[in-house]
């Protein structure tokens, strides 16, 4: 395999992170406004951009899977066991790496850790055979053009710098957010959905404030991050602070 073959896959690769990042957040942004627990329209993700990287991931493996020809019930288990150990993968790395949970299956019967359940391994089961019957067929014909059409490769390098710069600032943010939460001496994490809705709700007007979720950390960079964060942390609920105040009183007494 010669360096332009390495280079066409390498392409081919990116249209197909690309597709997938970007759909899944428009996905989400649906899922989370009509379905999810805040019921409110959110930028998903801890990045800022209209993307997110666990979907691209995801796309690449359901498109690699779909190549093999294999049965439809054998592909459907395969969808189920992949895409459900990259989401705990990814939400390990975010809530005990960052110390950020970017969703929460704590209420879903059957949940490990908040970050995988059935009900949610099924959807992605059934996530991955529509993309088998629905997506598959466009998309390879898709990455057949960007193999035979190398110029097409400058949009991806648009794509791949505008993505790039985003993942250096979110994971510049990440990083603040984990010392602080480290700092802190406290067993306790960020929940990125809450804390995005926090800081929109600070802005007054209602088209400011709706328009917001496409740049959640706007203007909180600075110092101001350090004090959103600890209005956040007094906000979590804190299911032992009955029992603790209960041994207070027997230690007063």
């Amino acid at each position: 395999m010669n360096y332009s073959e390495v280079l066409v896959i390498f392409y081919q690769l990116v249209l197909l992170f690309s597709v997938g990042s970007i759909s899944g957040w428009i996905l989400e942004v649906f899922w989370r406004r009509f379905f999810g627990l805040s019921r409110r329209w959110i930028n998903p993700g801890f990045m800022s951009g209209p993307w997110l990287p666990l979907y691209g991931f995801g796309f690449i493996l359901l498109y690699s899977i779909c190549r093999l020809e294999l049965p439809p019930a054998l592909n459907a288990l395969i969808f189920l066991f992949l895409l459900t150990a990259l989401e705990f993968l990814a939400g390990l790395i975010s809530v005990y790496h960052f110390r950020i949970r970017l969703w929460d299956y704590r209420q879903n019967k059957g949940n490990i850790l908040g970050l995988i359940c059935p009900l949610y391994s099924f959807l992605w089961m059934l996530l991955g055979l529509f993309f088998l019957w629905g997506i598959y067929p466009f998309l390879d014909s898709a990455v057949f053009f960007v193999g035979i059409n190398p110029e097409f490769s400058f949009f991806l390098g648009l794509y791949g710098g505008t993505f790039g710069l985003d993942l250096w600032q979110s994971m510049d943010l990440a990083e603040r957010i984990k010392n602080f939460v480290r700092e802190s001496e406290e067993k306790w994490m960020v929940d990125f959905e809450i804390f995005k809705l926090e800081l929109r709700d600070r802005i007054p007007g209602k088209l400011v404030n709706k328009t917001r979720y496409l740049l959640p950390f706007y203007g909180e960079l600075g110092s101001s991050l350090r004090e959103r964060l600890e209005r956040h942390r007094l906000n979590i609920p804190k299911p032992l602070a009955p029992l603790k105040r209960v041994l207070r009183r027997g230690e007063d007494s």
